[in-house]
């Protein structure tokens, strides 16, 4: 009696896309759903013992000094939450189109579960810190809610973090330099490129965020007033770089100072060339960033330098007149492995 063989079914690689983006858009969707929900639920339970008045801001005597009506503080929460949501999906939605892999999609929902889940932790203390004041003046808030706060914050960022899973890995992973062009160089001849990037965009990313870490620090403490200002000066300094090429390698700095810098030494650049970067669709957003096979400073889209290193990979840096610092580089680079006559 013939048996004929039954070919097993081809597992279909779509499905397991599917399924990781199902699971990514619930870890996305999920953190404003639920922690509005747990607002309301803890306001619903504590609504008859709030003043019309609810203290919402504490002074440095640990006094409060500010006070929100009852719906207006709910309605605010509420919005602030979903708010809070709408602007961590928007980023999502650009930065989930990147086609290699990249650590943003992750990161950004571990940070933006663990942003809401901090502002809901605060917004549901502030609630039972006022139930059962007579007098909303002399409701008190400790330090200690601050640090369960941003644990609370932390636990629910680790959460979306693991349940997010691993970025997808994109076949298409290496990005070749290519061949560039040379200058002609004389024997002896000594030659520097040099010119600074500037990135508005990275200002305003850092404005933006020290306004919001000084307007939350207003209530949350000092501490948070501390923080704005090491962050406004990180983003002021990578906000505008210089990019050299010269006889030691490719360097690139914070303009008007030495540190920190990323270098790329000559003998380790095999080749330099210019190629086009879509600085979210490439990279997931700007700054220093890294991907498989690849990293950079990115400022912008646009042109970039691409340095193919001898030990592996590719280093990017988004600069005007790319073309001149890659053949400078090459002239260099050749000029250094060329063997001297004996």
């Amino acid at each position: 009696m013939r048996r004929s063989a039954t070919q097993a079914p081809t597992p279909d690689p779509s499905a397991g896309t599917r399924a990781a983006r199902l699971r990514r858009g619930c870890v996305l969707a999920a953190p404003p759903v639920v922690a509005a929900a747990v607002f309301l639920a803890v306001f619903a339970s504590v609504r008859n013992e709030l003043p019309a008045q609810l203290a919402t801001h504490v002074g440095e005597d640990g006094r409060a000094d500010d006070f929100t009506g009852r719906g207006t503080f709910v309605l605010a929460a509420v919005l602030s939450l979903f708010g809070l949501g709408a602007v961590f999906g928007t980023t999502a939605r650009f930065t989930s189109g990147v086609r290699q892999a990249t650590a943003a999609p992750r990161l950004l929902l571990a940070v933006g579960a663990g942003t809401i889940a901090l502002v809901g932790y605060l917004a549901v203390m502030l609630l039972f810190a006022n139930s059962g004041a007579a007098d909303p003046a002399a409701v008190r808030f400790s330090d200690w809610q601050i640090a369960a706060a941003a644990a609370t914050g932390a636990a629910a960022g680790a959460l979306a973090w693991f349940t997010a899973g691993p970025d997808p890995v994109a076949a298409d992973q290496d990005i070749p330099a290519g061949e560039g062009e040379r200058l002609p160089l004389r024997p002896g001849e000594q030659i520097v490129w040099t010119r600074t990037v500037t990135a508005p965009g990275m200002w305003a990313a850092g404005a933006i965020t020290c306004a919001g870490l000084t307007a939350l620090g207003a209530f949350a403490g000092w501490w948070l007033l501390a923080l704005a200002v090491p962050l406004g000066l990180l983003f002021a300094a990578t906000g505008r770089v210089r990019v050299t090429a010269d006889a030691r390698g490719l360097t690139v700095t914070p303009a008007g100072l030495r540190a920190p810098r990323v270098h790329v030494p000559l003998d380790e650049i095999a080749s330099a060339a210019t190629r086009p970067v879509r600085a979210v669709r490439d990279f997931g957003g700007w700054g220093y960033r890294a991907r498989a096979g690849a990293r950079g400073v990115i400022l912008r889209s646009g042109d970039a330098l691409a340095v193919s290193q001898a030990s592996g990979g590719t280093f990017l840096v988004t600069v005007d007149d790319a073309t001149t610092a890659a053949a400078t580089l090459n002239a260099l680079a050749d000029r250094e492995r060329r063997p001297t006559a004996g």
